[in-house]
């Protein structure tokens, strides 16, 4: 027999928390989309008391959907983001530079969009690997980047920049 059975009551620890991403994911994939991300490098890494939901090399959230509690945890730089999830006094800093959000009863889809801001935020940290390529002028004068390949194009540094609004070069500088 190649099908495995699960009883009621025996899942594996995390599978809320999987079948929860999976409800959410559309909505990550579109985020990361949007921001000019490959949707395909998101991914979720279970551990012993929560899940954790990544960009590439960058963790965006931790989510945890188990018997004993029901929450999400994301960076504090992400803290502002998320403030609207839950009550005030469910929401708290712990350690490791994490803003934990109670969960109540009510399914994660219905932060579905907070999450995918939280993620836009994480694809936004992702480290830069130089400063400008050769098309700087064109991007200057589009005020974002125009490379088309977007996973080249997260690798720039000049990107953020142009994304906080400065611009160096071109007709629209208002940097000196």
């Amino acid at each position: 027999m190649s099908e495995q059975v699960t009883f009621a009551g025996f899942e594996a620890p995390h599978e809320k928390e999987l079948a929860a991403y999976r409800e959410i994911l559309p909505g990550l994939q579109a985020a990361a989309a949007g921001a000019g991300a490959d949707p395909a490098a998101i991914a979720i890494k279970h551990g012993k008391t929560y899940s954790s939901i990544w960009y590439g090399s960058i963790m965006a959230f931790r989510l945890k959907l188990r018997k004993d509690a029901r929450y999400i945890e994301v960076p504090l730089e992400s803290k502002s983001t998320v403030q609207q999830l839950g009550a005030a006094e469910g929401q708290k800093e712990v350690s490791g530079g994490f803003w934990r959000v109670k969960l109540g009863p009510e399914p994660v889809t219905e932060h579905a969009s907070e999450l995918a801001d939280v993620l836009r935020d994480a694809v936004g940290r992702l480290p830069k690997e130089w400063d400008c390529c050769s098309r700087y002028m064109e991007c200057s004068d589009a005020k974002q980047c125009v490379h088309p390949e977007p996973s080249f194009a997260l690798k720039c540094g000049y990107r953020k920049i142009l994304a906080s609004g400065r611009v160096y070069y071109g007709n629209n500088r208002n940097v000196d």
